[in-house]
């Protein structure tokens, strides 16, 4: 995270050039943003006041640096997307502030999402006490960042900025590029890896890879306490064996809940399935939700059987029993067979406690337990 950050920083820091500019503070603003949706360095210098040229060096390594460029890409992509609109400007001698509405795409889902799952990817590796170069956590991110980007959704989120310019020689100059300004053009990465880091550029250096395993267990979702959203895949190591548990094999599958029914939208659909299941019991009401299953890596000769092993736990902390059931008419989840790259997708149905916050866990081979938002 601490290399993500810097690379958005110093991408901007080439646009810290002297330049010439507009006549008038909006035009300014336009201006930056404009060349903000194609990454032009060099446009967007000709907006702000000189300033930091010795980092321009630095930037242009970073950048060249192949390592990097799956991730400039990706901020290039999101830039094109960039909408705002200029709705004030004071003018005040020599200085202004413009005030402006800006659209962007939202990266903190697809980030945390990626630095979970290189966290999940990373950990068996402490446990053995091997370590990882910084070219194969180059990788991992890499790889991991590609698979999240086709399973998390891509959202928007807006911001109202407000830019100071100074004027000098006839022309108006933005005197800085903020926090804020950086987030419109990077895909909000500035504020995410400030909360992720703990805001502090101060601290005395860390080791990268230190500091990027730290983050990620830091955010790691999936706990109790930072559950997986709705409509987010996670991924889970898993152990599991042949028929007659002679041979083990270690594998990850990617699981994925979405699509809450409850209420009397469920008892609906379960009484229009099978007219014999019944009401729940009192207090609760019927939850449905669909799951997806994929196995990303495992023994190719050996599959994995998918096990519907999903509880429902209260916002008290109570584990809710089960003591009555229902039952779907086809499409249930689990009880199945799947091999590397195939996936199984199906319904679950449990009660919970009537407009609950509850969430619902699934234990792996009742080993570990990942818990999911159901809201």
């Amino acid at each position: 995270m601490r290399k993500w950050r810097t690379i958005a920083i110093s991408m901007l820091s080439l646009a810290l050039l002297a330049g010439c500019s507009g006549a008038k503070p909006e035009s300014t603003v336009e201006a930056f943003f404009k060349a903000g949706q194609q990454l032009d360095t060099e446009a967007m210098a000709a907006t702000i006041l000189s300033s930091n040229q010795e980092e321009v060096a630095e930037t242009e390594e970073l950048i060249t640096d192949d390592s990097n460029d799956y991730l400039v890409e990706y901020f290039k992509a999101n830039a094109e997307k960039i909408t705002y609109e200029v709705t004030g400007s004071e003018v005040d001698g020599n200085t202004a502030v413009v005030t402006m509405n800006a659209k962007y795409v939202d990266g903190a889902p697809l980030m945390t999402a990626t630095v979970s799952s290189v966290f999940s990817k990373i950990l068996p590796f402490g446990f053995s006490g091997s370590e990882l170069s910084e070219e194969e956590m180059d990788q991992i991110y890499e790889d991991t960042m590609k698979e999240q980007a086709e399973i998390v959704p891509e959202t928007f989120t807006e911001a109202t900025l407000k830019i100071d310019l100074l004027k000098e020689n006839n022309q108006w100059y933005i005197t800085e590029i903020t926090d804020e300004m950086v987030d419109v053009v990077m895909s909000g990465f500035m504020l995410l890896s400030s909360e992720m880091e703990g805001g502090s550029e101060d601290t005395e250096p860390q080791d990268e890879t230190s500091t990027e395993e730290s983050a990620a267990e830091a955010s790691v979702i999936g706990k109790r306490s930072n559950p997986v959203p709705l409509g987010q895949a996670i991924e889970i190591p898993v152990e599991y064996s042949n028929d007659d548990w002679t041979e083990n094999y270690e594998g990850t599958i990617s699981l994925q809940i979405s699509g809450i029914t409850k209420g009397q939208a469920a008892i609906d659909i379960l009484m229009a399935e099978n007219q014999f299941n019944e009401a729940p019991p009192e207090g609760m009401e019927w939850v449905i939700f669909d799951v997806t299953m994929k196995l990303l890596d495992g023994n190719q000769d050996t599959p994995f059987t998918i096990l519907p092993n999903f509880e429902i736990v209260s916002s008290s902390g109570s584990e809710i029993a089960q003591d009555a059931y229902a039952s779907l008419e086809g499409n249930e989840f689990g009880y199945t067979d799947i091999f590397p790259g195939a996936e199984a997708s199906g319904r679950v149905v449990k009660y919970a406690p009537i407009g609950d916050n509850f969430l619902i866990s699934y234990d792996e081979n009742f080993s570990a337990s990942f818990y999911f938002s159901a809201q």
